[in-house]
């Protein structure tokens, strides 16, 4: 064999050894390389949304202790299941002290959907009766009730006799489930 052919040979046995290494040492190290690099990077996102989350939760929580002293002042604005009867003695007394007729209409139940909830609706109308200004210190008084009664509509109507309205109010009072109270 001439040297130019032996230099072709090893030079072609050098390349193919090469290749070889590349192909079945370096190539897979560096896919592996590749999936290790994804995979830490997959956790350091998971781990920035974890600690993202806990800093919510931690910000949650010290807000929730916050209003915690409040519970129970935001509760007194519910009326509590099975207790509308004190509300509707509230109304009573106002319509009483300012000699007015009261016709009170109450739709206490509760829908099936609702019983998931802590607080619902009950659709409340009242009609009352009397004179205007003594009916505007009815709805001052109603409006200072510790109950959150959210009025729709309200409706003031002229009687014939003088200084005398009949006043239509529509709206939801706000009941907390023995759930809710917990």
């Amino acid at each position: 064999m001439t040297v130019k052919k032996k230099i072709i040979t090893a030079l072609s046995v050098f390349v193919v050894f090469i290749a070889l290494i590349i192909y079945f040492i370096i190539l897979p190290t560096i896919n592996d390389i590749k999936k290790i690099s994804d995979a830490v990077y997959a956790e350091r996102v998971d781990l920035e949304i974890k600690y993202l989350r806990g800093q919510l939760l931690k910000k949650t929580i010290e807000d929730f202790e916050k209003i915690r002293p409040k519970k129970e002042k935001l509760s007194s604005v519910f009326i509590r299941e099975g207790n509308e009867l004190e509300f509707i003695t509230a109304l009573e007394k106002i319509a009483s002290f300012y000699n007015l007729n009261q016709d009170l209409k109450l739709q206490s139940a509760r829908d099936d959907k609702d019983k998931k909830n802590y607080y619902y609706a009950m659709p409340l109308t009242v009609n009352i009766q009397g004179e205007f200004t003594k009916t505007l210190e009815y709805l001052k008084s109603l409006e200072q009730l510790n109950y959150y009664f959210n009025i729709s509509s309200l409706d003031v109507t002229a009687s014939e006799q003088k200084n005398l309205v009949s006043t239509n109010l529509k709206g939801e009072i706000y009941a907390l489930s023995k759930q809710g109270e917990e």
